[in-house]
């Protein structure tokens, strides 16, 4: 039986192109292709063995919008390889300080967003009781269902950075609670929309039982409301790069957007016609069944255990590649989710002959190296000294 090598080239080309992927007999490895190199490529230096830097397009902007796109993508996935390379200890001793003071905004933001979404729901709840508008009680339901999922966010970053003393009970961390809480409040706000689409309905078919009046302080509550989510939303943008800052941006910009629907509605349902009101209780159900539906499918299939997209993949392969010299294959390369981030598995392939203190520090110093990256959770790295054979792991099946 033939089996396939499962060997990693490397290829920037000159004109736009997809990067191809291919399967090895142990598991899909991805494949970085190169024009000058051969099949049988072994890694020999860790220092840009395949001369990216000058693959680098200095000025993307005089080519199309199309092949702009290309080579921008191209030099960002350069600059990664060769970054994930190069972790000198003064590197890291500069790196690791830079990301203590930006973990140090993003905690600013966090709490910052949480006393947002506090004062959000406080105001928006009087208003919606005292005038009855179903288009600001929606989006009080909204901002409560916020105010959790910002509360299990905070939380969730406290469990992960003082709780480590847990580590006997939960030896892979505790980094996928805000992944579970997300979930069970999607689930949860999809049904509260629902019951929000009926009383909407409701309203709809009685106009003696829906009677809204929005007062000047109902008016003056929501505005307070809409300027402090305002600023939370251009502070969390200047922090747009880290994925919890960016999420969120997102949700003030949201909110922004759903709160001044909202009282647009209920205004024009108190002053022009009493069915705009509900009417607009009825959107904004749909609109927040819609959002917080996706949220929960996009976040179920990270807990399932989605791929890493093939460029982080690629990436992988490439540390892999040049890490050290004494490595002469890489065989396979997986990078999963587990949550927001991810296990990698890379197998690579020395000589037999290789002392056994040699191969366990060539790996042990990848695993750190591949564990160094933000998206990664945890590493593992196997090392053999063929790749002809059958799949040592397979799947169990139902």
């Amino acid at each position: 039986m033939h089996h396939s090598k499962a060997v990693t080239r490397i290829d920037i080309l000159p004109e736009p192109c997809s990067v191809s992927q291919t399967s090895a007999h142990r598991a899909s490895t991805n494949h970085l292709s190169a024009a000058s190199r051969t099949s049988s490529l072994q890694t020999n230096s860790r220092n840009d063995p395949f001369n990216l830097k000058s693959k680098v397009i200095d000025d993307p902007s005089q080519y199309s919008s199309k092949t702009r796109k290309f080579y921008q993508a191209q030099n960002e996935f350069i600059e990664k390889c060769l970054q994930s390379t190069n972790f000198s200890e003064s590197h890291e001793t500069s790196r690791l300080a830079q990301q203590a003071h930006e973990d140090m905004k993003v905690r600013i933001a966090s709490y910052g967003s949480l006393a947002a979404n506090v004062v959000l729901f406080g105001l928006q709840l009087y208003t919606a009781i005292s005038s009855k508008s179903l288009a600001l009680f929606a989006t009080m339901a909204d901002s409560l269902m916020d105010l959790l999922s910002g509360g299990a966010l905070v939380y969730a970053g406290w469990i992960t950075r003082y709780r480590s003393d847990k580590s006997y009970k939960y030896p892979a961390g505790r980094r996928r609670t805000l992944g579970v809480g997300v979930v069970v409040f999607s689930t949860l706000m999809v049904g509260l929309s629902i019951e929000l689409l009926i009383e909407s309905v409701r309203g709809l078919t009685s106009k003696s039982d829906h009677k809204q009046n929005v007062s000047a302080a109902n008016i003056a509550c929501i505005c307070i409301a809409l300027a402090v989510k305002a600023f939370m939303l251009a502070y969390c943008w200047l922090l747009r790069k880290h994925p919890e800052a960016r999420v969120f941006a997102t949700d003030h910009f949201n909110d922004i957007l759903l709160n001044a629907f909202g009282l647009t509605m209920a205004l024009l349902g108190t002053h022009v016609k009493w069915f705009i009101d509900p009417i607009g209780g009825l959107i904004i159900g749909l609109f927040i069944m819609r959002s917080w539906a996706s949220m929960a499918l996009s976040q179920s299939r990270l807990l399932i255990g989605a791929s890493a997209s093939t460029q982080f993949l690629n990436q992988l392969t490439y540390m892999a590649m040049v890490h050290d010299p004494r490595v002469q294959y890489v065989d396979t390369v997986r990078a999963y989710h587990i949550g927001e981030e991810m296990y990698v598995e890379i197998d690579i392939v020395m000589d037999e002959n290789t002392p056994l203190f040699e191969s366990h520090d060539v790996g042990e110093s990848l695993q750190i190296l591949v564990e160094k990256l933000p998206e990664v959770q945890r590493a593992h790295v196997h090392i053999d000294f063929d790749f002809q054979h059958p799949p040592e792991h397979h799947l169990k099946t139902l």
